[in-house]
């Protein structure tokens, strides 16, 4: 394979930098050029150039419409999801106030309007009952043995 690339490198090097060598590779390019040429101006040639632009152009717009419905169908599903969600923000609030109402309630209920419990510290304070932690009973938690 590196004799046959380096051959190969040889044989372009002295076509294209001999005289000769140069006048034939100028001799083929316009030659080609022109075939390409006559090739492109060709009416069949043209006449499918122009029918393939016109059904890009319009493949083109199609997609660029269906881009314009999806993004409208898009945005008209946001703004109801940010209904939804706002519907469910003010029923969930509803709910939290009349579970807070029921709370009150029950609690009134269960300790009367007289009685006031407050946490101080390490002990609750509550005119009915006092429930004082000592020393000893923290020592006696979890099965410690004094």
């Amino acid at each position: 394979m590196g004799l046959l690339s380096l051959g190969a490198g040889v044989a372009i090097g002295y076509v294209i930098g001999t005289k000769t060598g140069r006048d034939k590779l100028d001799t083929g390019l316009s030659t080609v050029k022109k075939n390409a040429e006559e090739t492109w101006n060709r009416p069949d040639v043209q006449d499918f150039v122009h029918r393939a632009s016109d059904t890009a152009t319009k493949v083109a717009h199609e997609a660029a419409e269906g881009a314009k419905k999806a993004a409208a169908a898009a945005s008209e599903a946001v703004k109801k999801a940010a209904e939804k969600t706002e519907e469910a923000e003010v029923a969930v609030s509803e709910i939290v106030d009349e579970a807070e109402e029921k709370v009150e309630e029950t609690a009134e209920e269960f300790t009367g309007p007289e009685t006031h419990s407050t946490y101080r510290g390490d002990f609750v304070s509550d005119p009915a009952q006092s429930t004082e932690r000592r020393g000893s009973d923290w020592a006696n938690e979890g099965g410690a043995k004094s």
